[in-house]
């Protein structure tokens, strides 16, 4: 992401199926002003991490635009990005509209323009307050014409699934919390239980004694389901599954079984394969464990690209 060549943030159809041009505020120059609204034609505005704009407070006095020229608004722009908490009256007064990030940012409930543009330049090590310019194409040829925009103008294209698919597969996704061996009617487990840094929830990883001494222990991912698990209706197969896996891992005393859980207001997901979030989030206790090889109870292609993007063969 150099001065000269902002990038291509293309947003999921979630986020409303647009494309932006996205650069680090602190490449905002005069010429690189000209250049976006040149090739772009849409509306500009910063987008703020909430770390940064947390530092600011304003009068709604002080909100009141006032004129300015280009070389002005880029110099605001650029001595904003350089400061660890701006000052977002100074923007708006100079006509650029500020829109902070959610603070969980693309992973979190409903990611917008202003999270996919601060994950992007933060990914890139630049900072956290990105100059966002909506691209406008007139020809009518939509989400197809990008791709001669990005090949004329030299530009990089970068979808917001890829800033996704970044932060899942490197990021910490839940703290480790306490460890202890917890008797079932199968026999004894080592219970492992972690918090999910984004939505709060607490999971469970399930061990048998002898797992870290298996050269490859199977590995059952069970999820939270109230009805089968704890009132064991009739209605789902859900603790039976779970009865089944806590047998094979307490009988062998090698396997894993991942219990996840999710919160009163967002239960989970209930579909044949995991999703995303879920696979990498399996993936990430397993490779805080320790265990590099394991092999899959049910085949799930999510599940699998997932552990071995986290280096975990499977």
């Amino acid at each position: 992401m150099r001065a000269a060549n902002p990038v291509i943030l293309d947003v999921p159809e979630e986020a409303g199926s647009a494309a932006f041009l996205v650069c680090w505020a602190g490449h905002g120059n005069a010429e690189l002003l000209g250049y976006t609204a040149r090739v772009a034609g849409g509306p500009s505005f910063l987008a703020a991490s909430p770390a940064t704009a947390q530092a600011t407070t304003v009068a709604a006095a002080n909100h009141t635009p006032v004129a300015c020229t280009l070389a002005e608004r880029a110099e605001i722009i650029t001595s904003l990005a350089g400061r660890p908490g701006f000052d977002a009256g100074t923007a708006r007064r100079a006509g650029i509209p500020v829109v902070v990030a959610a603070t969980q940012g693309v992973l979190g409930a409903a990611p917008g323009i202003a999270e996919f543009a601060v994950d992007l330049v933060q990914a890139a090590g630049l900072g956290q307050l990105a100059l966002v310019t909506e691209i406008v194409l007139d020809d009518g040829t939509g989400p197809h014409g990008l791709d001669g925009l990005a090949t004329q103008r030299a530009l990089v294209r970068v979808s917001g699934q890829e800033i996704i698919a970044e932060r899942l597969r490197t990021e910490a996704l839940a703290v480790r919390g306490p460890e202890v061996v917890l008797p079932t009617d199968h026999g004894l487990v080592l219970a492992t239980g972690y918090r999910d840094t984004h939505s709060g929830a607490e999971h469970l990883v399930l061990r048998g004694p002898a797992t870290e001494r298996s050269a490859r222990p199977v590995l059952h991912v069970h999820r939270e389901c109230p009805t089968g698990d704890v009132f064991s209706s009739l209605s789902c197969s859900c603790r039976s599954e779970l009865d089944t896996a806590l047998a094979d891992v307490a009988g062998s005393g090698s396997g894993i079984v991942v219990y996840l859980r999710g919160k009163p207001d967002r239960p989970l997901h209930h579909g044949p394969h995991l999703d995303d979030r879920q696979a990498h989030l399996v993936a990430f206790m397993i490779q805080d464990l320790s265990l590099h090889r394991v092999h899959l109870h049910h085949g799930d292609p999510r599940q699998r690209d997932a552990l071995r993007g986290r280096g975990i063969g499977c």
